[in-house]
């Protein structure tokens, strides 16, 4: 009896070893639903802006203040229009290239409540042996500030030149993404 036990208990041991082990990559994709609404008076909860950010300067322990120069970031027939200056009916005008053309949105720069708390991306690139490509890398309030200094950590894929989003409610900034530019 305990021979067979053995036995059994041999082939199960080398059936574990035989199957080995197995390395599986899974990509994580996930769907961030912000609620975008408006209040009795018809004021939207939170606003997306687009813009070159200008400074970031510490405005106590707990906040930032960011000011930006704000820009129309422009897609579809409202890029095409507008690329088009008036020489083409909306839906007839021919496409912009890369699908999308920024204007700037005046003269006059925004400032923002930009709490220490927040978090949002930059581009980066990347190491070769991760396949070099442009990912998202997340950072702080504080990196977004040194960043916008001059700061080179993370190594960024692009300049904050080309743009940022925030988003906010109020005058105070919830979120912020670097956008990509080709």
């Amino acid at each position: 009896m305990r021979v067979a036990a053995l036995v059994v208990l041999a082939f199960l041991l080398a059936g574990c070893a035989i199957g080995g082990t197995k390395t599986t990559t899974v990509t994580d994709i996930r769907t961030v639903t912000t609620e975008v609404g408006f209040d009795q008076l018809g004021s939207p909860s939170s606003v997306a802006y687009f813009g070159t950010p200008v400074s970031i300067t510490p405005a106590g322990a707990k906040r930032y203040l960011l000011t930006m120069r704000p820009e129309y970031f422009l897609t579809g027939v409202t890029a095409n229009a507008a690329f088009g200056g008036g020489s083409c009916a909306p839906l007839s005008c021919p496409g912009v290239p890369d699908d999308y053309q920024v204007i700037p949105a005046g003269s006059k720069k925004l400032s923002f409540v930009l709490p220490a708390k927040t978090k949002g991306t930059v581009l980066t690139l990347q190491t070769r042996a991760q396949g070099g490509n442009v990912q998202s890398t997340n950072v702080t309030a504080a990196q977004l500030s040194a960043l916008v200094a001059g700061g080179t950590s993370p190594k960024l894929y692009e300049t904050l030149d080309e743009g940022i989003w925030i988003t906010a409610v109020g005058d105070t900034v919830t979120l912020f993404a670097q956008q990509y530019r080709p």
